[in-house]
């Protein structure tokens, strides 16, 4: 009798154990940064309680400071599904075991965007030649359209920037390039054709004020990506919410971001032609300006 009472008490405990585990499961997604943090979060907020109804967990949202921090939390695992750019994640699956999950397809761009080279209207620049000699605003080192694409073209041209440009200033975001020329730190820079669009549209900048002088070819959007030790049922949850969320969340998808019209499940395939540029730039390439903190 003794020992049923045992056994049973065992079987309890270890039931009420597992239930535990099940109710402190938890997903961490992070995001590379676009915008000021609190704005970001802000702006997600809808999308993450969305997810927490979809998937059955809590989910929790960081910003970190830059692209190498968002893969040394996915390496720690700290975070289990990540926002990155094209090239961020293409860096980051050389080193680390992803899974991609969802692209975000644009109203206006639909998969695809362009890196683009700017300069004020009244500048003096209008080619890349002309860039010799001045201050040019890159993003981030790991941003594909705000440093990977332009430093492939300056490649493609033999041009060191170290010694083409008299300085190379880093914005830290997208939307501060633009403002970082308006306020004479840089004299031309890299930015994505989509925030460029966005912060037009928006009234943020006129758009007159600035001059194209370069534009890539196009870039595959940004994507999330799993940790591939995430289970396959947490992962097809994701999958499904996400591709789902332009019919059920119509209006927490246009506050996170109006530009994007809806979430499809990755073709991994659209991304060869950025593997193609990180085979050419080398893993040395992406320890130095991408990975390395």
């Amino acid at each position: 009798m003794v020992k049923l009472k045992f056994t049973l008490m065992i079987f309890v405990l270890c039931t009420f154990l597992v239930g535990c585990n099940i109710n402190k499961e938890e997903l961490t997604i992070g995001m590379i940064p676009v915008k000021e943090k609190e704005t970001m979060l802000n702006d997600f907020e809808h999308i993450r309680l969305y997810l927490e109804e979809q998937l059955e967990v809590p989910v929790n949202v960081i910003v970190t400071e830059d692209y190498a921090r968002l893969v040394e939390e996915m390496e720690n695992k700290t975070v289990d599904i990540g926002w990155y750019g094209a090239f961020s994640y293409i860096a980051a699956d050389s080193f680390l075991d992803l899974t991609p999950l969802v692209l975000q397809e644009r109203k206006a761009e639909g998969l695809y965007y362009q890196s683009l080279i700017i300069t004020p209207q009244d500048s003096n620049i209008h080619t890349i030649e002309d860039l010799k000699g001045t201050t040019f605003a890159f993003v981030d080192s790991g941003s594909t359209s705000g440093f990977v694409l332009p430093f492939a073209l300056f490649k493609s041209k033999d041009i060191e920037i170290e010694n083409f440009f008299s300085e190379i200033h880093y914005s830290g975001t997208h939307q501060q390039v633009p403002t970082d020329l308006v306020n004479g730190k840089a004299d031309a820079g890299a930015i994505s054709s989509i925030q460029l669009e966005k912060l037009i549209s928006k009234g943020d900048i006129d758009g007159n004020d600035f001059r194209i002088i370069w534009k890539s070819e196009d870039i595959p959007g940004s994507l999330y990506v799993a940790r591939s030790a995430v289970s396959e049922e947490m992962q097809e949850k994701f999958i499904n919410a996400m591709v789902a969320i332009h019919q059920e969340q119509p209006d927490s998808l246009e506050k996170f971001d109006g530009s994007i019209n809806r979430f499809i499940e990755v073709d991994n395939d659209i991304y060869h032609s950025i593997r193609n540029i990180a085979t050419i730039l080398g893993k040395d390439y992406m320890m130095e300006f991408f990975l390395k903190r």
